[in-house]
């Protein structure tokens, strides 16, 4: 009988994938230093910890305020160790992540050369050995047939014996056997046993593709946390981002009280500015609007902004927005205050943040009134007087009729004439009485004029 051949497939065993045991991932969070367009300079602050939660650190140093800085001119160091600690550690994880990231893709190019090796040679030398094997199976068959007949036919003439004509009949029964073997494992090759194989190393290629996209997503996930603790590191210096006068921010409660103070060793929060560098050219005015006169702002509206520091150079602006919602009241009264947003057109240098400033809103523009100083106008009960001076410097007092008036002049509709002599400052008076009579000649005096 002829030796069966040696066929690979029928003993091959696919080993399954078993996934790389990668990074597991953390909980993302943006963290880098902010430069605010209108000029602030805030930082993130802290450590990230193991789940990134930001929060807050040290001012360790400080430019003074008032400096002049140029661009790129260091203004601001915060403590960075936290960081610094943390990034010791990422970079552990980073590498190691790294590292499974490339054994999954060593892991993919076995697993494709594998297939590869069966497909194109394992497989097909099998099924050579098996045609082979099974051409060698029929030639013996063919053979062994003819011996039968012949001896068959010599038994019939009484030239061989039963025992020869059965030892011939027995070998052509095995080879007939042998090629029924022969064709049931070619059968099984290339039906089963090889779809099986090729079927189980194409899935084993795709596992890994799976791993290899893990393991790369969770590598990401390092990478960019590896990142961010870089960049927050280089953002605990803060740098100017243009030329400008340092001032420092100080944030304000609704009393107008600093509530963060800026200064070496203190603690800032995440998102709190730290430096201002003011452009005088592009400012502008938070102003806080009774409730009873804020349906006679627009937006758009013209005004006239008087900063106390520079009480003669009177700006021109425009309301730029509105709150629709008023501030919170508070315990000292119940009155509504509604902020507005001005702009100051026609900057100059010296201007700064934090200056208090008076805003005038142009309701309206009259021309040829009668107008008098708004200093002259003493109030009783809500209603406006006026104090004329006789020609024998006796003082009466006039009630009046106002127009529309700005901090400087208010129109007077009724109660005066253009020429009348008025006291510029009525308030060193006594109070009117409502029955007018003379009193002391005063120094101080006014004239209403057109």
């Amino acid at each position: 009988m002829a030796d069966r051949p040696n066929i690979r497939s029928f003993s091959y065993r696919v080993t399954p994938h078993v996934p790389i045991r990668g990074v597991i991932s953390t909980t993302t969070a943006r963290s880098n230093t902010n430069s605010l367009s209108s000029g602030d300079q805030g930082s993130r602050g802290g450590g990230f910890g193991r789940e990134e939660r930001p929060g807050s650190t040290r001012i360790i140093w400080l430019i003074d305020e008032g400096s002049r800085v140029e661009p790129g001119d260091l203004v601001c160091e915060l403590d960075s160790s936290a960081f610094e600690e943390e990034l010791r550690a990422q970079r552990i994880r980073h590498a190691q992540a790294k590292s499974w990231v490339l054994r999954a893709e060593t892991i993919l190019e076995v697993a494709e050369i594998e297939l590869r090796e069966y497909r194109d040679g394992i497989y097909k030398q099998d099924i050579a050995l098996v045609d082979q094997y099974l051409e060698n199976c029929r030639t013996k068959e063919q053979e062994a047939r003819e011996t039968y007949d012949w001896s068959l036919d010599l038994h019939r003439k009484g030239l061989r014996s039963d025992a020869q004509l059965l030892g011939d009949r027995l070998v052509l029964e095995q080879w007939e056997i042998e090629l029924e073997n022969a064709r049931e494992m070619r059968r099984r090759l290339t039906d089963y046993t090889g779809e099986r194989i090729l079927t189980s190393l194409e899935a084993k290629i795709e596992a890994v593709k799976a791993d290899l996209l893990s393991q790369k997503a969770a590598f990401q996930v390092e990478d960019d946390r590896l990142k961010r603790l870089e960049r927050a590191i280089a953002n605990c210096k803060l740098y100017a981002p243009a030329e400008g006068i340092v001032v420092y921010a100080r944030n304000t409660n609704t009393w107008g009280r600093v509530e963060d103070e800026i200064a070496e060793g203190v603690t800032v929060r995440e998102n709190q500015a730290i430096i201002q560098l003011p452009d005088p050219e592009n400012m502008q005015v938070q102003v806080k609007i009774n409730e009873s006169k804020i349906n006679s702002v627009r937006e758009g509206m013209r005004t006239t902004v008087r900063i106390d520091a520079f009480p003669d150079r009177p700006l021109p602006g425009r309301v730029k927005e509105i709150k629709p919602i008023p501030q919170p009241a508070n315990i000292v009264s119940d009155v509504k205050l509604y902020s507005a947003v001005v702009t100051i057109e026609g900057g100059f240098e010296g201007i700064r943040p934090g200056l208090s400033a008076e805003v005038a809103f142009h309701l309206g523009d009259r021309l040829d009134v009668t107008r008098i100083p708004v200093q002259a106008i003493r109030w009783i009960d809500e209603v406006p007087y006026a104090a004329l001076e006789g020609r024998d410097g006796s003082v009466s007092w006039r009630k009046l009729e106002l127009g529309i008036r700005n901090p400087v002049y208010a129109e007077v509709r009724d109660g005066l004439r253009p020429g009348d002599r008025i006291v510029a400052d009525p308030l060193i008076l006594p109070a009117p009485d409502l029955n007018p009579r003379p009193v002391e000649r005063l120094a101080a005096r006014g004239s209403t004029e057109r």
